[in-house]
């Protein structure tokens, strides 16, 4: 049968990507603040900024150098947090080497996305509001600044770029 779910068991590391399409409602940027984090939110605007592509470390092996037991770590927003000890009950051994050759990374790039203001909503003297989009797997690539799109995802913190080249990261966070 075409579209039969068991045709696709067959084909290693195949994965499903759900896209939302016409998700409501539309979170205006203004209203994107602390009280969302960690809530699923959809919100549109221009993209003005688009950095370049880079890997984003998704799973990483690791293999204890006493019994050669391996291990695999996911590694969410590609942090690194490596074993303390071996996995295996009966060695415990704590010279764990990470196998920098068989991590997994997936593309991985940063859009800045402004709000589209209208003439009933325009606020005298102030400047568009923006905020910061991390866009993973398929979706990398996909626009150019000066593109009006819908972006649905969950909001977090994320260090900003000069506290985290003065370690300073503790500090003040953003959205």
């Amino acid at each position: 049968k075409p579209g039969d779910p068991s045709d696709y068991m067959d084909v290693p590391n195949a994965a499903i990507h759900i896209r939302l399409v016409g998700y409501e409602p539309i979170t205006p940027l203004r209203f994107v603040k602390s009280n969302l984090i960690g809530r699923f939110v959809c919100v549109t605007g221009t993209v003005v900024r688009v950095s370049t592509i880079k890997p984003l470390l998704y799973k990483m092996r690791f293999v204890c150098s006493k019994c050669n037991t391996d291990a695999w770590l996911q590694c969410p927003d590609g942090k690194l947090e490596p074993l303390a000890a071996c996995r295996n009950s009966h060695c415990r051994s704590r010279s764990i080497i990470a196998d920098k050759s068989a991590a997994i990374t997936v593309d991985w790039q940063k859009i800045r996305l402004q709000e589209i203001i209208d003439d009933e909503n325009r606020e005298e003297g102030r400047m568009p509001r923006t905020i910061e989009c991390e866009l993973t797997q398929d979706l990398v690539d996909q626009c150019v600044p000066g593109d009006e799109i819908s972006v649905c995802g969950v909001v977090k913190f994320m260090s900003t770029d000069a506290e985290s080249a003065t370690g300073r990261a503790g500090k003040n966070k953003c959205l």
